[in-house]
């Protein structure tokens, strides 16, 4: 299993200094204020220590795919994905010509032209991870996990749980038997599985049940503010 986290906070070194505990991270263009510049610095950092880098798009139908799979990435994660058509759409234009329509540029992720044919090496290709976020999500996760090219479902925990009506409780039931339809969807397409979450980590590996390829927990932010306030709190203990 992969263990992973998103990156909400600029830096080549801030990434490269989480990365070297990851396996995997995902650069959050969805949420916070990244733009591409950070991203390609971030998958610079990412790649010093030897962890994959994903980049979490606006949407999957964000203008800016083409520059963002240029910066060198090793895959993009689309959130809240509901339909087999949205999967289908995206992959296409990850694709390079006649399987896609993916435009010639040589830049990071070509080695800045040094690579020859670049475009055909397989080393290249594009992971493409869906996140399933609502309940039309987990309705439609056999269609999406069945279409060609995706590689993984990733339930989004918090905004599923959300849609459920049973925000931020990981034990409740509607929220683990979606979390068992998709973890079966990806299964029955030999994709892989994973969650997105926060909170208790023993909670998130019961959340899991053995079945996940890969959780990615939590953010730097919320993970650098807690070790700040734990040391913080021991200090201020230790003194009194």
């Amino acid at each position: 299993m992969q263990v992973g986290t998103v990156l909400s906070l600029p830096g080549a070194a801030l990434a490269e200094l989480a990365g070297t505990a990851l396996d995997l991270a995902w650069i959050d263009l969805e949420h916070g204020a990244l733009g591409l510049g950070d991203a390609q610095a971030m998958a610079v950092g990412l790649a010093a220590a030897g962890c994959e880098s994903h980049v979490r798009l606006p949407d999957a139908s964000t203008e800016r795919l083409a520059a963002i799979v240029d910066c060198g990435v090793d895959g993009v994660v689309a959130p809240r994905v509901e339909s087999p058509d949205t999967a289908r759409e995206l992959i296409a234009r990850l694709r390079y010509p006649p399987a896609g329509s993916r435009g010639f540029g040589p830049r990071r992720a070509g080695r800045y032209g040094r690579t020859p044919g670049f475009w055909s090496v397989p080393e290249n290709r594009v992971a493409c991870t869906i996140q399933i976020e609502s309940a039309a999500g987990v309705a439609a996760a056999r269609g999406i996990a069945a279409v060609d090219g995706v590689d993984a479902l990733v339930v989004g925990c918090s905004d599923l749980s959300i849609d459920l009506d049973v925000p931020q409780n990981l034990d409740a039931r509607p929220l683990r038997a979606a979390v068992a339809a998709v973890a079966e969807a990806a299964a029955a397409a030999g994709v892989r599985f994973g969650l997105a979450a926060s909170g208790d980590p023993e909670r998130v590996a019961s959340l899991a049940a053995g079945r996940a390829d890969v959780i990615v927990y939590s953010a730097d932010s919320r993970l650098y503010a807690a070790a700040v306030d734990a040391a913080v709190l021991a200090l201020e203990a230790g003194h009194a």
